[in-house]
């Protein structure tokens, strides 16, 4: 409900004005990359051969495609409503509290769930390094990562954004030396790519569908990017600049680094790999006479900054999420508390950087994943029909784009279709929890309309 029937203010006035602008132009779009160029590139390029052989190309690039018409809806919401808030605030605006709050509702649980991968994932890239560590050392790795990334936020957005910066353009130097390498060995031997891309789709098209869902998490990531709007400079230019720049040199990063791998090795090896990326390097620098190049080294590094980098923007915009959701009342009100001092919500902080550790030591992450990217695909449908209804009230500030409307609806769709493929017993029980949320929403309502006539007849 809004402001004008009284169940509380929405973000407006002093609620957003309890954070501060200090992320510019250059911050955001490494907060777009930092977000969705994470551990996934690591290693579902063995998963994606796997499935198509050397056609993944073509799965990654029709991600990309989803991922553009998706983030085009953000664009749009974006200019129309630069709050705090993302997915939550466009939706509530376009269709009313009710929707808004079930909108925000699931992303907040679906990019919850989402937190204990991260510092699993860190801890799988260090035993690279030190293999056979013990279970009292893996927790304490844990601990650490969350404990490090969880104090930076504490300290204050501009510092989460200077360390996002500083890791997004380190994790970006070996998937370049990669890509790089690739396209030199399609320079020298031309002869290697026909060999290698022949033929193109050995295991045939129908593991297509299940390859697409299973890429786009490696696109994914872009929602959070803008949940903390109140602290970006000239959210209204800054933001769609930033979406689009960013998953611009995404799409262009990964279909060059998935080219590289393909040339680099024959997709059965690649499908049996546990690390592709370090195996694709290591050929291509054979091939090319780069002798002493510890390319297995260089992509682990890699890997961990990349999980360190997507991990800081996780912590940073969910924590502006349930700062939103909290300041609305709907999740507990120290969610919305923000340090006087450092000008960042630290109860919201600590409570998801607990949970991010606990979870992942007890639930299986195959799963979280699974229930994540249902419930966020739900978003993605929410937010692109969102943006269409703002369109139609705000037509002054639409996006000029030909065909926007149905460039919009074909987003909905693509959200939809990635919600639709989690498996039927988590989609079961993410609409079960959504529903339960929705209930206790109902229910607060109804509370507070009691009260408010009770104090009506004194």
């Amino acid at each position: 409900m809004d402001s004008r029937d009284g169940l509380t203010g929405l973000l407006r006035g002093s609620a957003a004005a309890g954070l501060r602008r200090d992320l510019n132009a250059l911050d955001f779009t490494l907060l777009v990359l930092g977000a969705e160029i994470g551990a996934d590139v690591y290693i579902v390029a063995s998963l994606g051969a796997g499935y198509l052989g050397p056609a993944q190309m073509a799965a990654w690039a029709v991600a990309g495609v989803m991922a553009a018409l998706i983030v085009l809806a953000f664009m749009q919401c974006a200019v129309i409503y630069p709050e705090v808030g993302g997915t939550y605030a466009y939706v509530r605006h376009a269709y009313g509290s009710l929707a808004g709050f079930t909108a925000g509702w699931s992303l907040y649980l679906g990019e919850v769930v989402l937190l204990p991968v991260f510092p699993t994932a860190f801890l799988n890239y260090v035993t690279y390094f030190v293999p056979g560590l013990g279970e009292p050392a893996r927790l304490s790795i844990i601990v650490g990562l969350v404990a490090c990334v969880t104090v930076v936020n504490i300290v204050g957005v501009r510092a989460s954004g200077r360390l996002n910066d500083v890791l997004t353009l380190a994790k970006l130097i070996p998937l370049l030396v990669l890509i790089g390498a690739g396209i030199a060995t399609a320079v020298a031997r031309p002869g290697l790519v026909s060999q290698r891309l022949e033929p193109f789709a050995p295991l045939g098209w129908g593991g297509f569908g299940p390859a697409v869902i299973l890429i786009f998490l490696a696109y994914a990531g872009f929602e959070l990017a803008v949940l903390p709007a109140s602290e970006i400079q000239e959210p209204r230019k800054t933001m769609p600049r930033g979406l689009l720049t960013a998953v611009s040199i995404c799409t262009l990063v990964y279909l060059l680094t998935t080219f590289a791998t393909t040339v680099a090795v024959p997709w059965q090896d690649a499908a049996r790999s546990s690390h592709p990326l370090a195996d694709a390097l290591d050929s291509l620098t054979r091939e090319l006479g780069w002798a002493g190049l510890p390319s297995g080294v260089l992509m682990s590094l890699g890997g961990l900054v990349s999980i360190s980098a997507a991990f800081d923007v996780y912590t940073l915009s969910v924590a502006r999420l349930s700062y939103a959701m909290a300041a609305d009342g709907f999740l507990p009100r120290p969610f919305a508390w923000v340090s006087p001092r450092f000008g960042t919500p630290v109860v919201a902080l600590v409570v998801q950087g607990i949970f991010g550790i606990a979870a992942g030591r007890v639930l299986e992450l195959s799963r979280l994943i699974d229930a994540g990217m249902f419930l966020i695909g739900l978003c993605y449908a929410a937010t692109s029909l969102a943006a269409i209804r703002l369109v139609s009230r705000h037509p002054d500030q639409s996006l000029r784009v030909p065909a926007l409307r149905v460039l919009l609806a074909l987003g909905g769709a693509a959200g939809l279709y990635l919600a639709l493929q989690a498996p039927v017993g988590l989609k079961l029980t993410g609409l079960a929890v959504v529903g339960l949320g929705v209930g206790l929403y109902c229910a607060r309502a109804a509370v507070v309309r009691i009260i408010r006539v009770g104090q009506a007849r004194r």
